[in-house]
């Protein structure tokens, strides 16, 4: 009885503890990187663009499938860190990219977009940048889902110092500018079905990390739905999309 009491509270402790502070990675990430580095097809030595790089976490992923990858990122406290990864970065924003024309195969852009300030002139730099046949990688948040209401609603867009205009875009407002500039939609991927659950407030989560990764595994095995899919399905919290520039300019 003891024993079973002792396990009763540990567990307690550690769901408590848990949901002040999760101990692991958000669940979210989890598909994101699914599709983002093993969905998606790299190819040796291809030069890629990480436009908000952070601390270089996904250079180095990139760099372990074979790719030739290059940072940007405006903070500088941020490059320090990626700089000892040994790949390049460059101090710049992606309003104002520090490169010749055709200078990459690829551009991605993870978890970034919502920042921007001109969505317009960040489609125009990532084009510009982008050689011909080459692809724009970029992910982005579902802005109708309960959570990003809910969100919307607590902070508004115009008092988050770290929302630009961009956030009012959605995915397909997205591709819609990148179509313009004549680059297709080729892959498209829902990522983390979790709605209607608003899991956390800011920075306060209300359900612990560790049961959102449950829920979300529950909900796409139930459900039978791909992680790729053909359209921004309304039940994802997230989407990946690629997109591919047309060889020949119109």
């Amino acid at each position: 009885m003891l024993t079973l009491y002792r396990r009763i509270t540990d567990r307690a402790r550690w769901e408590l503890r848990e949901w002040r502070t999760p101990s692991a990675a958000s669940f979210l990430q989890e598909e994101l990187d699914r599709a983002l580095l093993d969905a998606i097809n790299w190819r040796p030595r291809e030069n890629v663009l990480d436009v908000g790089c952070a601390k270089g976490a996904y250079l180095d992923a990139l760099h372990r499938r074979g790719t030739a990858p290059t940072g940007i990122d405006i903070s500088l406290a941020a490059l320090q860190d990626a700089r000892r990864s040994g790949r390049p970065v460059v101090a710049a924003s992606g309003l104002a990219l520090p490169f010749a024309a055709n200078a990459f195969d690829t551009v991605i852009c993870h978890k970034t977009m919502h920042l921007f300030q001109y969505p317009e002139t960040v489609v125009s730099e990532f084009d510009r940048v982008l050689c011909a046949g080459g692809r724009v990688i970029f992910s982005t948040s579902n802005r109708t889902s309960p959570y990003a209401r809910f969100k919307t609603g607590a902070t508004g867009n115009g008092r988050n110092a770290n929302w630009g205009f961009s956030n009012r875009w959605s995915a397909t407002d997205w591709c819609h500018a990148f179509a313009r500039r004549g680059l297709r939609t080729r892959s498209f991927f829902s990522c983390n079905l979790v709605w209607p659950l608003v899991y956390r407030i800011c920075d306060l989560w209300l359900i612990p990390n560790k049961w959102m990764r449950r829920y979300n595994r529950w909900v796409r095995r139930i459900s039978r739905m791909p992680l790729r899919t053909d359209h921004p399905h309304g039940a994802a919290m997230d989407y990946v999309v690629e997109l591919v520039k047309h060889a020949q300019r119109r």
